[in-house]
């Protein structure tokens, strides 16, 4: 794929990308994720009164919460998907804490997979899937290695006087 030649830098392509839910039950989802993930509500339509749409930050991502049975601007309602039409992947620093909290709502226990990673799977009151996968803890730093240097020659000895 090429870039057009007006294209100069990144700063012409999108600076974030999140997911948005198309919630049934927007106050209910929102609490939800607020109880199991921390998630603080960064913005929300209207200001006041109950929220048509908002975002909620989790660590630096966020995702956002739609009324899902209104028409959008393109005119169709995009009601939830029956099952789910996208999973949401986030790290997690306690993965045990974060399915403790959803409770009754882990899909999947958490596990080791094949490839290293301990993950879970949680469904979300509106049917959303969200891979939860425990960040890898740093490990202690490696020590240095060091090559054996030959010792340094002693200096000449200065010339007789």
């Amino acid at each position: 794929m090429t870039r057009p030649d007006d294209w100069t830098s990144l700063d012409r392509v999108a600076l974030d990308v999140f997911p948005i839910v198309n919630c049934s039950h927007l106050a209910l989802t929102r609490d939800w994720y607020r109880r199991v993930l921390s998630a603080q509500v960064d913005y929300q339509f209207p200001d006041v009164g109950e929220p048509q749409f908002l975002t909620l930050r989790i660590g630096s991502g966020q995702v956002g919460l739609g009324d899902g049975t209104a028409p959008a601007l393109h005119g169709s309602a995009p009601l939830p998907a029956t099952g789910h039409a996208v999973d949401i992947c986030l790290y997690v620093a306690d993965l045990d804490l974060v399915t403790s909290q959803a409770g009754a709502d882990v899909a999947v226990a958490p596990l080791d997979t094949p490839w290293g990673e301990r993950v879970a799977y949680l469904r979300d009151p509106e049917g959303t899937m969200l891979l939860v996968i425990q960040d890898p803890a740093p490990g202690p730093e490696p020590a240095p290695t060091t090559v054996p240097q030959p010792s340094p020659e002693p200096p000449p000895e200065p010339p007789p006087s």
